[in-house]
């Protein structure tokens, strides 16, 4: 039988794969592929997540610390001006006092140097010069003595330019290049007034970088957060890459077992992935999935990374706040220490009367103050002095600046209507009402106590009626409005009355946060228990009514909060 002979290669046994290793190899590779570029896209996400986090947290730092920079810097100046304008008051005081000294006894007048030359920060100082000539008349350092500024001109050339426009008696100010024995350069800013009726100027200086201390702590502690967080976000990275293999290899394991599950193994990841993204939605902020399915994982994705995003940017703005507040903390304390120049540290007294005064803001900064006129000491009358005491509505800085507005302008028109105190707050209320543009007022009081007269000429601005306790009977009566609060309407009417005052009379002057503090009981201290302390104290001295008064407030309040600034002023008639 002839029989077809058979090829070799159709005995060969032919390798077969089945379909479930087909899958099994198509499904590995499609894992490798699709999640070896998840994993590197995630790692990717994450790194510029990170660095993205880290430049925002750092030009965050650096804008709060340069606007912190400029506002000390605008404080600062501030302090230097009105530490050359209270100098040159002080000088031109001590001038009139001493008539007829000439410009080269000046440095032999020990009183005066102290007035004269003063401290400015850390390290500036105040001196005195002359407005033609240029000589320096008084100067911490005694090799400055009659030196002529002019010299500097060439050397200091940046100095010279806001120095010369002085010569003239102009009121000149800005800033300038030092050079430290070290070579290095560093800016002083300094501002120069004249003492008003004299040859002389007075000159304040010092380094600006002493007012700017608090940023560079501030620069420093955000760098240090910064660096941590950077930290903490490369290892939560870490830990996320690691998972991330951890679960990759499992996966890859399930499929080679479990391949006719193919069902079950799609839906795994995604229960595994919901249960991880609630975890890491709990506490591990820099897990990132990077998923584009067009299906459930997107959404999924699409929501953890929204949820990481929001929780960064939470933490960040948390960052900010602190930095924002440790700022303004050191702004308010900036602005109690300037507030509190702006208040008398000593009482120049006037034969006949005996005056204490005092003020305790509620806050850092508030809006009482009081004043203490002595024409006596500038020679305008004898025998007289001036006293106020107001109270700004509204609390903290805005009503601190309202307050030195107020202050300033009717201590001005207090000096120039001398004899006539009705047209100084008059004139005064036209120019506060003026600049009032928050709708913001004031109450105040003022008076004028005349020795020779006996008498107590006032005016009063819508505040609270002072006290006056009658000696020779042992009565009380009030010192009633007169016009009412200052910067509500312009050309505002005021009259002045006139008290009689005999030895062993006592005025009270207050704001309302003496007779308005409360108790635990919300009970007000009231004006009958001012009185009762008035007539307890009347033999003593106005220093020491005036802290009987405050003790027995603090006595009565407790432990409540004060509430409201507290401003107080006895005068004694002896």
């Amino acid at each position: 039988m002839n029989e077809r002979a058979i090829p070799p290669e159709t005995n060969r046994p032919r390798i077969r794969l089945r379909v479930a290793t087909k899958l099994l190899i198509a499904f590995l590779i499609i894992s490798l592929i699709s999640f070896g570029t998840i994993g590197f896209y995630s790692v990717f996400s994450m790194g510029q997540l990170r660095n993205i986090a880290i430049d925002n947290s750092v030009s965050l730092g650096e804008t709060a610390a340069s606007d912190s920079a400029a506002a000390l810097a605008a404080l600062g100046e501030l302090a230097i001006k009105q530490k050359a304008i209270d100098v040159s008051e002080q000088v031109r005081i001590y001038l009139a006092a001493h008539p007829g000294l000439s410009a080269e006894t000046l440095g032999g007048m020990p009183d005066l140097v102290r007035v004269a030359v003063q401290p400015v920060g850390d390290t500036g100082y105040t001196c005195v010069y002359e407005k033609d000539t240029a000589l320096m008349r008084l100067h911490p350092n005694a090799k400055m003595i009659n030196y002529d500024m002019r010299n500097l001109k060439e050397t200091l050339p940046s100095w010279w330019k806001i120095y010369e426009p002085s010569l003239n008696g102009s009121i000149s100010g800005g800033y300038y290049d030092w050079q430290e024995p070290d070579g290095k350069i560093r800016q002083k800013f300094m501002y120069m007034v004249p003492i008003e009726g004299t040859q002389y100027m007075v000159a304040a200086t010092t380094y600006i970088d002493e007012f700017q201390k608090p940023v560079e702590a501030t620069r420093l502690t955000i760098a240090a957060e910064t660096k941590k967080t950077a930290d903490t976000i490369d290892e939560q990275n870490r830990r996320a890459i690691t998972i991330f293999l951890a679960i990759f290899a499992a996966l890859l394991i399930i499929i080679a077992v479990l391949v006719f599950v193919l069902s079950r193994m799609i839906t795994d990841p995604i229960r595994k992935l919901t249960k991880g993204a609630g975890e890491i939605g709990s506490g591990n902020l820099d897990y990132q999935v990077s998923v584009h399915s067009g299906d459930e994982l997107e959404q999924l994705a699409d929501t953890f990374n929204r949820m990481a995003g929001d929780l960064k940017r939470y933490m960040d703005e948390i960052l900010v706040t602190n930095a924002e507040k440790e700022r303004l903390e050191n702004e308010m304390e900036i602005a109690r220490a300037i507030q509190q120049s702006f208040l008398p540290e000593t009482i120049s007294q006037v034969e006949g009367f005996d005056v204490a005064a005092k003020s305790l803001m509620a806050k850092e900064v508030g809006g009482d103050f009081f004043d203490v006129i002595p024409f006596e000491v500038v020679k305008i009358k004898p025998g007289r002095m001036g006293v106020l005491i107001a109270d700004v509505s509204g609390k903290g800085i805005p009503a601190a600046l309202f307050m030195a507005l107020s202050r300033i302008i009717v201590r001005v028109n207090a000096t120039w209507f001398y004899d006539e105190p009705a047209r100084a707050i008059h004139d005064a209320n036209n120019l506060i009402a003026a600049d009032s543009k928050a709708g913001m007022f004031v109450t105040l009081f003022y008076g004028i106590l005349d020795h020779t007269s006996h008498t107590f000429t006032y005016v009063n601005a819508g505040h609270n009626p002072p006290i006056v306790y009658h000696g020779s009977d042992g009565t009380f009566s009030e010192l009633a409005a007169t016009g009412i609060a200052m910067g509500v309407i312009t050309d505002a009417e005021y009259s002045s009355n006139e008290q009689p005052l005999s030895p062993g009379d006592v005025v009270v002057l207050y704001t309302d946060g003496i007779t308005e503090a409360m108790n635990v009981r919300e009970e007000m201290f009231g004006e009958e228990r001012l009185y009762e302390v008035i007539r307890g104290t009347k033999d003593l001295s106005a220093g020491k009514i005036l802290a009987t008064i405050l003790d027995a407030v603090r006595e009565f309040t407790g432990d409540y909060p004060q509430s409201d600034d507290i401003t107080l002023m006895v005068v004694r008639v002896v």
